[in-house]
């Protein structure tokens, strides 16, 4: 039976083409080819980002050490932050290790206030029911100690693009520190940091950049630089010592990311969620969370009605071949945003390397699997597209 792998948010299959060699030869590389490696893959990731300059590049072990590093460099007892009702366990574990949610009555530490969401996974910043406008919901939760808000720029579970750009204008307008995770939709989407108005944006090497998820980290502004101990900030922060395989494995995907252009890879991504959506939208008892294929990097949940999503997991792979995810997708809060929790969903991660044969096979085993349940499904809420 032939596989097919769709959790590529879990573990990336395959990476980029040479990224295991180069991670492997560089185990016999003098020290001085190792540095111009990882100067090289600094500036590769600040022009991909659109950064401030190499050298604010901060590599770190992983994506969500470098959400912890900047939330506990940032704030102190007292502070107030704002942060997307679409976060994941790592933020969430971050700025509960130093503080807690707001109204819990607990007193001390950093308190932090989620911004809603809807159905889709998208902010709400106004509330058109109640006569507001522009940024009126958002302003509401605004404190005299707010410091920052914390946006999860794609969500990897609902795969929704969050409206970063706004939120860019937002805290501009109040002084505010924005942090932006792209771990989901660097390689996937445009990022423009500097033109967002971004103060950090973490990032990890795996997903949409093919290579390791050993390697990750995040780039910060001129401000936060001068926060985060200016001059001596990589010093810092800065994993110690590098695990310069995995960054010579980035550095290597960049060849790939470039050869087959951004623009190129975003747009095979959006091709391939738009045929899954169109095709899937048609099995009985299959509901899409979240929004339609325009607004989505390539990541779709569904809930199903003729079985637990944990059973359509087991029954893909062992009876079609096909990987997928079921649960929680270790972001519990967003799922409760969405309306999934605790139930959760079956994910499917897409990549480059996922064909139309692969969606068509997919449909083809959900039509299978509800054909052949003697449950009954329910009308279905799908996306407009």
């Amino acid at each position: 039976m032939d596989r097919i792998y769709l959790n590529q948010l879990e573990v990336l299959e395959p990476m980029a083409e040479g990224v295991e060699e180069a991670m492997a030869a560089s185990v016999n590389m003098d020290a001085d080819s190792l540095q111009n490696i990882v100067e090289a893959t600094r500036n590769q990731l600040n022009k991909l980002f659109h950064g401030p300059g190499a050298e604010s590049v901060v590599f770190t072990s992983g994506v969500e050490a470098a959400l912890d590093m900047v939330i506990r460099g940032l704030f102190k007892d007292g502070d107030h932050i704002l942060i997307s009702s679409m976060e994941n366990d790592a933020v969430l574990n971050a700025l509960e290790n130093i503080g807690h949610e707001t109204d819990k009555g607990i007193s001390g530490g950093v308190e932090y206030t989620r911004i809603p969401c809807n159905e889709k996974g998208q902010l709400i910043f106004f509330d058109p029911l109640k006569g507001e406008k522009g940024f009126e919901a958002l302003e509401k939760l605004i404190r005299p100690n707010t410091k920052a808000i914390i946006v999860n720029h794609g969500s990897e579970v609902s795969g929704t693009i969050l409206q970063v750009k706004e939120i860019g204008e937002f805290a501009r307008r109040h002084g505010l520190l924005m942090i932006v995770n792209v771990a989901q939709t660097a390689g996937c989407v445009p990022i423009f940091m500097n033109i967002w108005g971004v103060d950090v944006l973490t990032f990890s090497g795996s997903r949409g950049l093919f290579a390791s998820e050993k390697i990750g980290g995040f780039q910060a502004s001129e401000r936060v630089r001068a926060l985060l101990g200016g001059p001596d900030m990589r010093k810092k922060f800065e994993q110690d010592p590098l695990d310069i395989a995995a960054i010579a494995g980035l550095h290597k995907a960049f060849e790939f990311i470039e050869e087959k252009t951004l623009h190129t890879l975003s747009r095979g991504g959006q091709k391939r969620v738009e045929q899954f959506i169109r095709k899937v939208q048609h099995v009985n008892g299959v509901r899409i969370i979240g929004p339609g294929y325009k607004d989505r990097i390539p990541v779709i949940s569904i809930q199903v009605d003729f079985m637990e999503e944990k059973e359509l997991e087991e029954a893909l792979r062992e009876e079609y071949g096909i990987i997928i995810c079921s649960g929680l997708q270790q972001a519990a809060e967003a799922h409760k945003a969405l309306g999934t929790y605790p139930r959760g969903t079956a994910r499917f991660a897409l990549n480059y390397y996922t064909t139309e044969e692969d969606i068509d096979k997919v449909t083809q085993a959900l039509w299978q699997l509800t054909v052949s349940s003697d449950k009954v499904s329910d009308i279905k809420r799908m996306p407009k597209e």
